[in-house]
């Protein structure tokens, strides 16, 4: 924390190409989670919610699906009505890279892109308001 996350690219679920710094100036919450792990699924009507009411506030989340295939990661985002945008790291490496090991896992990066908050586990909407909303555009 405190300090730069660096820039990454990644391929969403519709084969974009996004970039970290597309969103420089935002709130951006890295989200690492997996369509297998039950905590992960279950955060993500909140993290919905969340996105959706915040992003006037300039946030932005990225999910990041951490390994795997590329259609199950679309399907679970279609069914579940995601509105924010769905990355894939088919081989973990951006957040093994960052030392993260464990699902979910949310890096918050600041409206100046320093690293603000790491959240190891499922958000509530509690924590998110708690957590996230304090480096909000005000």
């Amino acid at each position: 924390m405190g300090k730069p996350l660096g820039d990454f690219s990644l391929t969403d679920i519709n084969s974009k190409t996004v970039h970290l710094s597309d969103y420089a100036g935002k709130a951006v919450l890295n989200n690492a989670w997996a369509t297998w792990y039950p905590p992960c699924k279950a955060e993500m009507p909140d993290l919905n919610a969340y996105y959706q009411a915040h992003q006037a506030d300039g946030f932005v989340l990225l999910a990041v699906n951490a390994g795997d295939p590329a259609s199950d990661a679309a399907a679970f985002a279609s069914q579940k009505g995601l509105a924010f945008p769905v990355l894939l790291d088919p081989n973990t490496s951006l957040f093994t890279s960052l030392g993260v090991h464990s699902f979910p896992t949310s890096i918050l990066v600041g409206l100046d892109g320093v690293v603000k908050t790491i959240h190891v586990g499922m958000f509530t909407s509690v924590a998110l308001e708690a957590e996230v909303t304090p480096y909000l555009l005000k």
